[in-house]
């Protein structure tokens, strides 16, 4: 039971919001005035900053956000969603779907090579298919159910499931097509993992340059390309620079053109830069507390429903995040369709208290993971900290690094207590959160381990829909019943800011995945040095 101390300190609080926000605001304070130096784009390249470390380039680690961020250059998927979030070919010059959503009939654009110049068959397809379902780890998971692809020649393919899963063609727009010949010839024993981590087998915009990783990777343009574009840059260098601090401060000087994950606070401060832009747009991303399902105290709902009754959603929002974005209402980020009409999470720490009090618990340790590497982070972990103490609940923070954390989740039992995250929808479909994060054969995405017959039951029927529309009661259901059993605690939607020199354009968040859109960034008119 939550101590008398703890019940009522509204001062502390306060204190520590202010506290923390003071901080975020003297790290990103800066004078005004414009950009120096040209540094960056010399001739005709873009630098671009990612924010925590790159360990491999392999495609099967596209859901890892900063390994994307390179990726997304170098090779094409079958299908992608435009601005407009509808599903649109790349590679695929025609698509559809079976009615029992169990296979997709597809149709090759012509006249594409991959780097090398070897023209793109269908052959390479399968192959990119068969090896993603043979590794069964990151990419595989846009792949729940597949039995094979039938090759019927060079241009035309079927890929095969063993079970309906309408999801499949929006992760068809998560799976960069591979070069297969040029795959296999540095297969090893590994499946060309080793190989592949730093060399590049696609078809994309530019061709691997430099991989130093944990650093610098380099890129530059394909001038074979099928839809060649000479105001794309000749080059591209991406740097590592994890603060977003530093970020605006290479970028004022002129050593960076995208700054790609700047702080609300961070943003403020450019904002009306001489030379830059800063762009302000919403995201399908949203911050969230993982609680695990599987054992431990965070098994007990009162635990989970008093945490979230705990955290001050507002104060956190407009002190760590500048206000960009809003509260969340459910389980999906509020930038989405198909979701139910649920109420903003909201504080209430005496109804907290009377949860507990009511279900028995008295002195209560839990252990939240984070990542180190941002400082928002930080902020918001210490910020549940204190608001727990509050209600008598002592918090341990852990840092972790984010590989260890997805590498924990491959084995349930070492799942952690608590975990702070920023989960995107992949793709812009609300399965693309719901079955990957809460259906119980979601390994590895299913963060919480969380597994419950009548939640499988409606991400299967959504699953056996060959339409949106059709598929949305179930997700809507869905939501409902992961709502009601607070499975996770989400915090808000967010909105991020990109800020960029002038001499770039085509600056937008990527529609797939998250963070910027790399094949759209343009040299404006007159940039080049």
């Amino acid at each position: 039971m939550a101590g008398s101390g703890a019940r009522s300190r509204p001062r502390r609080l306060a204190a520590v919001v202010m506290t923390l926000a003071l901080a975020a605001t003297t790290a990103g304070a800066c004078t005004a005035g414009g950009r120096a130096g040209a540094a960056a784009g010399n001739g005709r390249n873009i630098v671009v900053a990612y924010n925590n470390k790159i360990n491999s380039l392999d495609p099967i680690n596209v859901e890892y956000q900063q390994a994307n961020v390179v990726l997304q250059g170098l090779y094409d998927t079958l299908v992608t969603y435009d601005a407009g979030q509808r599903l649109v070919g790349r590679l695929a010059s025609g698509f559809a779907l079976s009615p029992d959503a169990t296979s997709v009939d597809v149709t090759l654009r012509e006249g594409v090579t991959f780097h090398d110049g070897t023209p793109l068959t269908a052959a390479d397809v399968a192959y990119t298919l068969d090896r993603t379902a043979r590794l069964a780890q990151g990419a595989a998971t846009y792949l729940t159910g597949y039995a094979g692809t039938e090759v019927r020649d060079a241009g035309h393919l079927t890929i095969r499931l063993t079970k309906p899963n309408s999801l499949i063609l929006g992760g068809l727009s998560k799976i960069y097509i591979l070069n297969s010949a040029l795959v296999r010839r540095n297969e090893g024993t590994d499946d060309a993992q080793s190989w592949l981590s730093a060399n590049d087998a696609g078809s994309g915009p530019y061709r691997l340059t430099e991989a130093r990783q944990g650093d610098t990777f380099g890129i530059d343009r394909h001038p074979g390309y099928w839809e060649f574009d000479p105001a794309r840059p000749e080059e591209l260098s991406f740097r590592l620079i994890t603060e977003s601090a530093t970020q605006r401060d290479e970028l004022r000087a002129g050593n960076l053109d995208v700054a790609t994950t700047l702080t609300a606070t961070d943003a403020a401060t450019l904002t009306g830069t001489d030379g830059i832009t800063v762009r302000t747009s919403p995201t399908n991303l949203e911050s969230v507390v993982v609680f695990n399902m599987v054992d431990g105290p965070t098994t007990n709902p009162a635990v989970r429903k008093a945490i979230q009754l705990a955290y001050d959603y507002q104060g956190a929002l407009r002190a760590f995040r500048g206000g960009a974005g809003s509260v969340a209402a459910g389980p999906l980020p509020t930038t989405m369709s198909c979701r139910p009409d649920l109420p903003p999470a909201h504080r209430d720490l005496a109804e907290a208290r009377r949860i507990l009090d009511q279900a028995g618990i008295g002195a209560l340790t839990l252990t939240m993971s984070f990542q180190p590497s941002s400082t928002v982070w930080k902020q918001e972990a210490t910020l549940l900290q204190s608001n727990l103490a509050e209600i008598g609940v002592t918090l341990d923070l852990e840092p972790i690094a984010f590989a260890d954390y997805l590498s924990r989740l491959s084995d349930r039992s070492k799942i952690p207590q608590m975990m702070l995250l920023e989960e995107f929808a992949q793709f812009p479909d609300p399965g693309a959160l719901l079955v990957r994060g809460y259906h119980s054969e979601s390994v590895g995405t299913n963060r919480s381990g969380y597994a419950d017959p009548e939640l499988d039951a409606l991400l299967q029927q959504a699953l056996a829909s060959p339409t949106a529309e059709q598929a949305c009661p179930s997700y809507l259901r869905a939501q409902e019943l992961i709502d009601r059993e607070a499975i996770t605690l989400p915090m808000y939607t967010l909105e991020k800011s990109i800020g960029f020199a002038n001499r770039v354009s085509g600056v937008r968040p990527a529609t797939v995945g998250s963070g910027v859109s790399v094949p759209d960034l343009r040299l404006s008119a007159g940039g080049a040095r």
